[in-house]
């Protein structure tokens, strides 16, 4: 299992959940966690985790980069979302909006053509849509 970076998880789980217009149930749960004496960036954190693992959505994470070792998840800081390759392992920078494990998909999928590349990297906002490699 992936480490998945905070800044990245609860938007992303907040993303998700709205898209589905479940929006509500990451702020329900993260209250109830508040009643047993978490703090609210701690109890934001924890309903954010839980709810990725019951709805499934960081096995669809892993998921999608099985072909490759994926050691962590962080959230993407500039324009164009990557995949890493050091050694065995790999490091994903994804946007936190929904759909980043079909992406996450995709940029694996490109990665593992290319054996000798180090990066895949998928172009967002104004650039061309597709993959490259490094």
């Amino acid at each position: 299992m992936a480490r998945i970076d905070p800044a990245f998880l609860v938007p992303w789980v907040r993303a998700e959940l709205e898209a589905l217009g479940d929006a509500a149930v990451l702020d329900a749960h993260a209250a109830r966690a508040q009643e047993d004496g978490l703090d609210p960036d701690e109890a934001e954190l924890d309903a954010a985790s839980d709810l990725a693992t019951r709805r499934g959505l960081s096995a669809t994470l892993d998921g999608a980069a099985a072909p490759l070792w994926l050691a962590e998840v962080r959230e993407a800081r500039g324009l164009s979302e990557r995949i890493e390759r050091s050694g065995p392992s790999c490091v994903a920078w994804l946007r936190a909006t929904p759909g980043a494990a079909q992406r996450l998909a995709r940029l694996v999928a490109v990665l593992v053509a290319d054996p000798r590349a180090a990066v895949a990297e998928l172009a967002g906002l104004g650039g061309t849509p597709g993959c490259a490699t490094r």
